[in-house]
C-alpha cells in the first residue's frame, strides 16, 4: 500500500523542506496526524528562524572586527582558550587481552611412564615388584594424573610415550620425544633398595651444561611439591657410567637428540612410610598432580591462563661436568656419656663435603642387625639419648644421599 505524503515548503529568508510520511493504523490522514504535521512544521519554522538570527549575528561580528585595530600577538594568545587535551587511544591491558591459543608460545612436555610391556619376567618391562604390585602400573597412573594437571595450564602441550601397558625401549622413548618436538622429557618411576630400608624422593638429571640446568631446575621444583606431600627429599643428583657419559639410558638417549630429561623417583615401594603415599589410586593421582604443579611452577605457567610470552627462566649453566658423589662420609666417630637418669647421650659425627649426610642407623649386636634408618639433622654432629645396659656392642652407620655409608663400631 502506498502511504500518503505531505510536503510543506517554508520560506523565511532561508529555505527548509520537510517531508512528512505518516498515517494512523487505518492508513487514513486523521485529525491527530494533522496535528502532528502542524507541530513538526512549527519546529522546522523555529529552526529556520534561529538559523537566520545566527547568520545576522555572525555578519555583525565580522563588521565590528574590521572596524577595530588589530590585537597584538600576546593579546591574541591571552584571549585564546587552551586547547582541550585529546583523550589517548584506549590500549587494552596486555594481561587482560585475550591471547589466541593458536598463536601463543607452547612448551612441549613429554611424559614417560617408566617400564611397561606384557612380559611376566622382564624387569625392564615390569619395574619394581613389591606388595603384589608392578611398578609399570603405578607409573602409568601417575603419568595420567600429571597429564590431567598440566592440561589445565596454558602454553603447554603434553605427550605420553605410552598410555597403555606396552613395551618401549629407551631409544624408542627418546625418538618419540624428538618426533613431537619435545622440549623436556620427564620419566616417572618408583624406587626400591636391596636392603629395603631407604626412603625419600630423588631426581636424576644429566651431568652436562644446559641439560643439567634445565633438569635440575624442574627437578627441584617437583621435589618441593613431593616434600610438601610428606616425602623426604634426597635431592637432585647425577650419575655417570664407566666411560664418563650419563649412566641412565633415557637421559643419555634424550641428550643425544638435544632434549633435556629427568627421572623422578617418587619414593620406595618396599618401605612402609613411602608406600603409604602411593598405595591407592587416589594417592598415585596426588603424586601426578604434584609433579605437574611443580613443573608448571618452574616454567611460570598459570592455571587457566594463556600467556602471550613465556616467562624468562634464570638458569645457571655449570662450567664443568656435575659429578656425583662417589665417596662415603668422612671423619665418622661417636662417643657416649652416661646421664643422671641412667640413659646414655650419644654424640655422632660425620662430614660430607661433596653431597650431604642423609641418614644414620645403629646396631646393638656388633652389626648383626640394625635399626631403621634415621634422618640426620643439620650440621656435622648430632646427639640423641639411648637406653643401654653397658653390655651392648654398639655400631653405627652414617650415609650420604647417594646411599654411600661409613661404618664404625666399638
Amino acid at each position: 500500500m502506498v502511504l500518503p505524503m505531505l510536503i510543506i515548503s517554508i520560506s523565511m529568508g532561508a529555505a527548509a523542506w520537510m517531508v512528512i510520511d505518516r498515517n494512523d493504523r487505518s492508513g487514513e490522514i486523521t485529525g491527530p496526524v494533522i496535528l502532528a504535521y502542524a507541530k513538526e512544521a512549527e519546529a522546522v519554522c523555529q529552526e529556520a528562524f534561529s538559523e537566520q538570527e545566527r547568520e545576522k549575528a555572525a555578519a555583525l561580528a565580522e563588521a565590528q572586527k574590521k572596524a577595530e585595530p588589530e590585537d597584538t600577538e600576546s593579546e591574541e594568545m591571552e584571549s585564546q582558550e587552551p586547547e582541550a587535551p585529546k583523550e589517548p587511544d584506549t590500549i587494552p591491558n596486555a594481561e587482560d587481552e585475550e591471547v589466541d591459543p593458536d598463536m601463543a608460545p607452547k612448551l612441549r612436555i613429554v611424559l614417560d611412564p617408566g617400564h611397561g610391556g606384557p612380559g611376566l619376567k622382564d624387569e625392564q618391562e615390569l619395574g619394581a615388584i613389591y606388595r603384589d604390585t608392578y611398578e609399570k602400573y603405578l607409573t602409568l597412573e601417575i603419568a595420567k594424573a600429571m597429564q590431567e594437571e598440566l592440561s589445565q595450564y596454558g602454553n603447554i602441550e603434553i605427550f605420553m610415550t605410552r598410555d597403555t601397558d606396552r613395551a618401549l625401549t629407551l631409544k624408542e622413548r627418546a625418538a618419540y620425544a624428538e618426533s613431537v618436538g619435545g622440549d623436556l622429557l620427564v620419566s616417572l618411576h618408583l624406587n626400591a633398595s636391596l636392603e629395603h630400608n631407604f626412603y625419600g624422593s630423588e631426581v636424576f638429571v644429566s651431568a652436562f651444561d644446559h641439560f643439567y640446568a634445565r633438569g635440575a631446575g624442574v627437578g627441584e621444583s617437583i621435589l618441593n611439591q613431593l616434600t610438601d606431600y610428606g616425602f623426604v627429599s634426597k635431592g637432585v643428583k647425577t650419575r655417570l657410567g664407566s666411560k664418563g657419559a650419563d649412566y641412565y639410558g633415557i637421559i643419555r638417549e634424550c641428550k643425544s637428540l638435544g632434549i633435556p630429561a629427568l627421572i623422578v623417583e617418587h619414593g620406595y615401594m618396599d618401605e612402609d612410610s613411602d608406600w603409604a603415599r602411593m598405595n591407592t589410586t587416589d594417592a598415585l593421582k596426588a603424586l601426578g598432580r604434584r609433579d605437574g604443579a611443580g613443573l608448571a611452577a618452574y616454567y611460570g605457567l598459570e592455571k587457566g591462563k594463556i600467556l602471550s610470552e613465556l616467562p624468562t627462566i634464570d638458569e645457571t649453566i655449570p662450567s664443568s661436568v656435575v659429578r656425583p658423589d662417589t665417596t662415603p662420609p668422612e671423619e665418622v666417630w661417636y662417643r657416649k656419656e652416661q646421664q643422671g637418669d641412667g640413659r646414655w647421650l650419644i654424640t655422632l659425627h660425620g662430614v660430607e663435603r661433596e653431597s650431604r649426610v642423609m641418614y644414620y642407623d645403629y646396631s646393638l649386636d656388633g652389626g648383626e642387625t640394625y635399626s631403621s634408618l634415621k634422618l640426620w639433622d643439620k650440621g656435622d654432629t648430632i646427639q640423641f639419648p639411648m637406653s643401654l645396659t653397658g653390655e651392648e656392642q654398639l655400631a653405627f652407620r652414617v650415609y650420604n644421599n647417594y646411599e654411600l655409608r661409613t661404618e664404625i663400631g666399638n
